[in-house]
């Protein structure tokens, strides 16, 4: 019987609970809905599950950060300094330290250790599927697709490569590793971050080359991941389910069934490789019963932070991956 695998990867401000921690264990919840619900069912599929973490990379480079704050003689008299360190800091500061090369090779590095790690026993006949949330996706999709990895003497290009390597569909061997199945995207703001796109989609293909357009915009996904649909279109013979799970009062999360389309078109992408679907969801906190009423007020923030990371607690998002799953994705 295959198995089926499942990678799920941590967005931006994820931190151990506890200060003797050595994992944030931020996909239990999620993982343990999974094997309940697989476990109940007639019959039950062979899985297995693995959180990836690159959340250790960023934790020193921050609390340098805010030791220069503390050092300041007017940081004391700055408004919601709380606010700041706990929350904007960690989120805009993952988000930084990712875009630079050394710390974005680092990363790369040390999700190629855990992911070979967990794949090493892998069949003829497995497959896998991707769970992704925040600023994960992000990056995820950088290491898959970017053509800022494609240069051979920059750092990380090699484990890039092998991570590339072991995943089916995926350049330098379109042919060769595990098929991906699936992708779940939660809380996602990759829509955002690929607005370089609609710049690209000015210039291309009249005045740039694909391979000048993967040199000039470093960033773009696009490229790979539509030659990564069609290498997985031709062996599947079927489109890829990618799920989008946005909770209404999530401010990260944005619909990505009308962008990703349109992000590809312009490559010729065919509407039969991809089948995107945005997932709503609730459950976001205590609160969201007294913000739903404010969703178009600051008031409706308040209850933002529980929203964004309310998929790794929810039933419907256990329901929905466990389905796609079933069907062989």
């Amino acid at each position: 019987m295959a198995t089926d695998y499942l990678l799920f990867v941590h967005g931006v401000n994820v931190r151990p609970q506890r200060a003797d921690a050595d994992s944030a264990n931020y996909a239990e919840p999620l993982i343990h809905q999974i094997t309940r619900l697989n476990q109940a069912a007639a019959s039950p599929l062979t899985l297995k599950m693995q959180e990836l973490q690159w959340y250790s990379l960023m934790k020193q480079a921050e609390a340098e950060l805010k030791d220069l704050f503390a050092r300041s003689p007017d940081w004391s008299k700055f408004w919601f300094r709380d606010f700041r360190e706990t929350r904007i800091i960690p989120f805009m500061g993952d988000a930084a330290l990712y875009i630079s090369r050394y710390i974005g090779s680092e990363v790369a590095k040390l999700l190629l250790a855990q992911s070979l790690q967990f794949l090493a026993n892998r069949q003829t006949g497995d497959r896998l599927h991707l769970v992704t949330h925040s600023w994960g996706t992000v990056i995820l999709f950088d290491i898959l697709f970017a053509g800022r990895w494609d240069d051979p003497k920059i750092p990380g290009y090699q484990d890039v490569q092998t991570i590339r390597s072991a995943l089916f569909g995926v350049e330098p061997n379109l042919a060769d590793g595990i098929p991906i199945a699936s992708i779940h995207t939660m809380g996602s703001p990759i829509a955002l971050a690929n607005l370089i796109n609609l710049k690209r989609e000015e210039m291309t293909p009249a005045t740039l080359t694909i391979q000048e357009t993967r040199t000039v915009f470093t960033h773009d996904i696009t490229l790979g991941l539509e030659k990564f649909l069609a290498a997985l279109y031709q062996q599947r013979q079927r489109p890829l389910p990618w799920k989008n799970y946005a909770h209404p009062g999530d401010p990260i999360a944005y619909p990505l069934a009308t962008v990703i389309p349109q992000l590809l078109a312009p490559q010729g992408a065919k509407a039969d490789y991809l089948n995107i679907q945005d997932v709503l969801t609730s459950g976001g906190g205590p609160m969201e019963w007294v913000a739903s009423p404010f969703k178009s007020t600051f008031l409706s923030l308040a209850n933002g932070g529980s929203a964004h990371g309310s998929y790794w607690n929810s039933k419907q998002v256990a329901q929905t991956i466990l389905a796609t799953v079933r069907v062989g994705g």
